[in-house]
């Protein structure tokens, strides 16, 4: 006798949308199958095979590692949702009557999870055993008996017969992607930009320059406004971005006095690696799993091989001290240096106590964005590849994006005997946010059949509308179709035309009303009707 246990979650992957939050939740569904098919024998009929199934326990488990020859080995288990499927006793399974059968038979123990809205996404770095990696499972204990075979029905001696038969155990471990994405999927065009987020942006105390640069007083009156998109989709190769400068309460001698010569722009991604004992800000913001749950005291589902070394004692911890990785990247192809200058008349500012309110003076520019990073600073035994990656948080890894600005301004000092010109470069830091853009859903015309199934005569159905592009489950009717309040299945009383050969007229009853379903089987064709069919079940 043959036992397979297997577990089919309904989608490929868990997506999440929005901001991580430890105050919303996801539903991850699908079922484990079990099948069973009797042994093969070639002088003997085969035999029912029958097991009596005594728990189904699921559980979707969340790991963090960290292997570095810097930081060494770290794991962290970031949640463990577990539940018990065989709620009610006992459950006896046969394969009667489908012995001969080329196919196991089969039952599906339906299963929906929820599944916390913080949870950081799936990722890994660096090839192969060193880097970083967040991985989700789903893993499957299933505890079974053999019951007796010769016994073709239950009986009193299956009650007593898992203590005759050794109790088995089948687990099953199910990788689970986990992807997070800005915002819900929606099925309306896009023709709008990503909204954007202005920043009013004023120089921290320790850039204020010195005595012998501009005068503060003058710097503390000029006003900058940055505006940068909401999200940035990974995947993009530009980045607006839109720059506004003006004064306030600056004399207008002052004003007249004071240039814009240039501004610079890069684009920076920010990545820092860390321990578990260096996590305890994040363990204090989201539910991290108890210690009681932590290795070494429950080991991962999954352990890295590198990491069960550490742990048998055959890499030692580094001696190093350090409590993180840090590495810094610019975003900028190596052929832009992120330099504007500005041309022609640079006094901005000269009109701005001239008139009632003053006017911001705008610069609005397109930054180019590669995908193929160059480091500027990192640590020295970094060892996470160049890559650009989606905004993050997590308990042993995040990853930051900014957008760093410096202004430089030049301000003509006044009752000097020579043309004295000092300058002052301005610098800012802008946080960004990237992230992955969620597929849009398909055109709601594609579904447009589906809802005319109310006007349509009991057994017409519309054409199938491409069921690869449709969402889950957006082939099936609504409820609401097909049932009424009290859960009883809506009956047409309209009957059905009475049956002809093809190409015969069909008969005439004044009692048989003509149906307007003749139309219907004409301009939907029978494979149609099947192939929707068969699609909705």
């Amino acid at each position: 006798m043959s036992v397979v246990v297997d577990v089919v979650p309904t989608t490929e992957s868990l997506d999440l949308y929005g901001e991580p939050s430890s105050r919303s939740a996801f539903s991850l569904s699908g079922h484990v199958c079990i099948s069973i098919s009797s042994p093969y024998s070639v002088f003997d009929r085969r035999r029912t095979a029958r097991i009596l199934l005594q728990s189904v326990q699921l559980t979707f488990d969340g790991q963090s590692e960290v292997i570095t020859n810097a930081l060494g080995y770290s794991p962290l288990r970031l949640c463990s949702i577990t539940r018990e499927l065989v709620t009610e006793g006992p459950l006896e399974l046969s394969n009667e009557g489908q012995e001969r059968g080329d196919e196991p038979a089969q039952w599906h123990v339906v299963f929906d999870l929820p599944i916390p809205g913080w949870l950081p996404a799936s990722h890994t770095f660096a090839a192969g055993d060193l880097g970083a990696s967040t991985q989700y499972h789903l893993q499957a204990i299933v505890k079974f008996a053999v019951l007796d075979d010769t016994a073709s029905s239950w009986s009193l001696s299956t009650i007593y017969s898992p203590f005759r038969s050794r109790p088995r155990t089948i687990e099953v471990l199910k990788p689970v992607v986990l992807r997070r994405f800005v915002e819900p999927p929606t099925d309306e065009p896009v023709t709008e930009p990503t909204p954007m987020i202005n920043y009013l942006l004023t120089p921290p105390p320790q850039n204020i320059p010195a005595a012998n640069s501009v005068p503060a007083h003058v710097l503390s009156k000029i006003q900058v406004l940055g505006s940068v998109p909401k999200h940035v989709d990974v995947c993009a190769n530009r980045l607006p971005f839109t720059l506004r400068l003006r004064t306030k309460d600056l004399p207008e001698a002052e004003c007249q006095r004071l240039r814009v010569t240039k501004f610079t722009i890069d684009v920076v991604q920010e990545e820092r690696c860390r321990r578990v004992k260096n996590a305890a800000e994040f363990q204090t913001k989201y539910p991290i799993a108890p210690a009681a749950l932590q290795p070494p005291n429950t080991p991962l589902l999954n352990m890295n091989n590198v990491g069960e070394m550490y742990q048998l004692g055959l890499y030692l911890a580094p001696p190093s001290s350090a409590a993180r990785m840090v590495a810094s990247s610019s975003m900028l192809p190596a052929s832009e240096s992120g330099v504007y200058r500005l041309t022609g008349n640079t006094h901005v500012f000269a009109e701005d106590m001239s008139k009632d309110a003053a006017t911001w003076y705008t610069l609005e520019t397109s930054i180019p964005i590669t995908h193929s990073l160059g480091s500027q600073t990192q640590s020295p035994d970094w060892e996470g590849a160049a890559t650009v990656r989606p905004s993050s948080v997590s308990p042993l890894y995040d990853v930051t994006h900014a957008l760093k600005l410096s202004v430089s301004v030049e301000y003509d000092m006044p009752d000097t005997t020579t043309d004295e010109t000092r300058s002052a470069d301005l610098t800012f830091s802008i946080p960004l946010t990237f992230g992955r853009i969620a597929p849009p859903l398909p055109p709601r015309d594609l579904l447009s059949g589906l809802y005319t199934m109310l006007h349509l005569p009991d057994g017409a159905f519309p054409p199938s509308a491409a069921p690869g592009l449709l969402p889950n489950g957006a082939g099936l009717p609504v409820y609401s179709q097909l049932f009424d309040a009290q859960g009883n299945r809506k009956v047409d009383d309209t009957p059905l035309p009475r049956y002809a050969p093809a190409g015969a007229e069909p008969p005439t009853d004044d009692a048989q009303p003509t149906s307007a379903i003749s139309d219907a089987q004409t301009f939907f064709p029978h494979d149609k009707r099947q192939e929707l069919d068969a699609t909705s079940l």
